[in-house]
């Protein structure tokens, strides 16, 4: 099999493998970064349909390197705020690169290949802060991508892996035994990758031109570098020799250099730790005593929602903030909004749709804890006046409806078949949306899939969200 062959046949298993939140995230989150017209709402929206990713970025939000003056970030829609767009992107795929590695029979190179990652991206971005070098967040990622290639070979080699492993033993450098045992360069897989998920323009450039002189494509370089040299010791010939490439890269002089170096060694390691990925994080080479594991943040996973005071706390604040800073659109509201109902109210689901401009039906706009990802996209209800429907009414009332397990005639007729196939029946919550009185949407909120009641403060604080959304709607509006 020639070596074009050999490759592609490896990047279509590695395309077909189980790796859902990896792939779902870097289309989700790096698209949107990449268009001009995305907001952070946007954003959020993408981190808040994935509970599993929610829970991991308002820990690593709340770790010591993103938060050293530990000041409580509970909100997604405040992590984006607080941190920056950028960032928060840094962390989606960092932590889908660590939810995708699986246990296999090469667990311990898979965990040297994240531990060369993380510390070759915060070296890499440390190097382009210092030269004070455009988006530092895109070296970060690209030098953290740069060894995907060699991450998911290790994941799934299964015997060719140990076969791998043992020429490594023998030959001359890595790289030569790729060649020998699989017909091509780890370091191509990562580049086939990177153009089929379109990871990294920049990390792609990088592979292309290996001996470019652009500042960014050098940092990244020199950020593996660092990696790899220091795994032989800080005091190695290898580290002190490439130590002396980024005195020059930096024109700095070898004590700044070599203390910055460490300094950024011991965050790699934190960094790494607080993103789960502990046997990775131990694998970095630090230099004095070892680093103090930090204490978990996480939390027992839920299936559903918790009521949360200071999510809501949290979310009201932002939302006030919003108003005294006069920036802010439509959508950052109703994304603080949503995030308050369901994270800090404590519903199973939450949906807000907008009404046409012709007044005649609604239509799904932002939804959390749906099952089918299409659920929100597909919802469209109509509100003209010749079919009544509980939506309908709603659009009429100047506040929010508890509508409960045995609702009155009149509210009964108004819950439609239309309205039982789309939401189901049982108790929910709804409220218009409104600019100055007039309506703009509807948020609707349930706990029909768990079960759990409904009660009066759960439908006082659904309802005191909702009537902040619309005061501040209209002052930022400017109606």
């Amino acid at each position: 099999m020639n070596t074009h062959h050999a490759l592609e046949n490896w990047v279509e298993r590695l395309l077909d493998e189980n790796m859902p939140l990896f792939i779902r995230t870097v289309e989700s989150v790096a698209n949107i970064a990449d268009r001009e017209d995305s907001s952070f709402s946007d954003l959020a929206w993408s981190i808040l349909k994935d509970p599993t990713l929610t829970a991991q970025v308002l820990k690593v939000s709340n770790s010591i390197y993103y938060n050293p003056g530990a000041m409580p970030i509970n909100t997604v829609s405040r992590a984006v705020m607080r941190l920056g767009f950028d960032t928060v992107k840094v962390m989606c795929l960092s932590i889908a690169l660590v939810e995708a590695v699986v246990d296999g029979l090469h667990r311990q190179k898979v965990a040297i290949e994240m531990a060369r990652a993380f510390h070759s991206a915060v070296q890499a971005k440390n190097l382009a802060i210092t030269r004070q070098l455009a988006v530092p967040e895109e070296v970060f990622i690209a030098a953290l991508l740069s060894r995907i290639g060699h991450i998911a070979f290790w994941c799934f080699a299964d015997e060719i892996g140990a076969q791998l492993e043992q020429v490594m033993q023998d030959a001359q450098n890595e790289d030569e035994a790729e060649i020998e045992v699989l017909g091509f360069k780890l370091e191509r897989l990562t580049l086939r990758l990177s153009q089929e998920w379109k990871l990294s323009k920049l990390l792609e450039t990088v592979l292309q031109r290996p001996n470019s002189k652009d500042p960014r494509s050098q940092s990244i370089r020199l950020g593996y570098e660092i990696a790899k040299s220091s795994e032989g010791g800080w005091d190695s010939i290898n580290l002190k020799k490439t130590a002396g490439y980024v005195c020059e890269f930096l024109n700095l002089p070898e004590n700044e250099v070599m203390e910055s170096l460490q300094e950024s060694a011991r965050n790699a390691a934190e960094i790494t730790e607080s993103y789960g990925a502990g046997m990775s994080s131990r694998l970095i080479p630090i230099p004095g005593p070892p680093i103090q594991e930090p204490v978990s943040l996480e939390t027992p996973k839920r299936e559903f929602p918790e009521p949360d005071i200071q999510v809501q706390l949290s979310s009201l604040r932002d939302l006030s903030s919003l108003v005294s800073k006069k920036k802010a659109d439509v959508n950052v509201v109703l994304s603080i909004l949503l995030e308050g109902i369901y994270r800090g109210v404590g519903m199973d689901r939450v949906i807000f749709t907008l009404l046409s401009i012709d007044r005649e039906f609604l239509q799904g706009k932002y939804g959390l804890g749906w099952e089918s990802e299409n659920f929100v996209s597909d919802f469209r209800i109509a509100v003209d006046s010749s079919r009544p429907n509980i939506f309908s009414d709603v659009l009429k009332a100047p506040r929010a409806l508890w509508v409960t397990e045995d609702p009155e005639p009149e509210i009964l007729s108004l819950l439609t078949r239309e309205m039982s196939n789309l939401l189901g029946t049982g108790p929910f919550l709804i409220m218009p949306i409104a600019i100055k009185n007039r309506a703009i949407g509807i948020i609707y909120a349930d706990r029909r899939p768990s079960g759990r009641e409904l009660d009066e403060e759960s439908f006082d604080n659904f309802s005191f969200f909702g009537q902040q959304a619309n005061m501040n709607l209209t002052t930022l509006t400017g109606q």
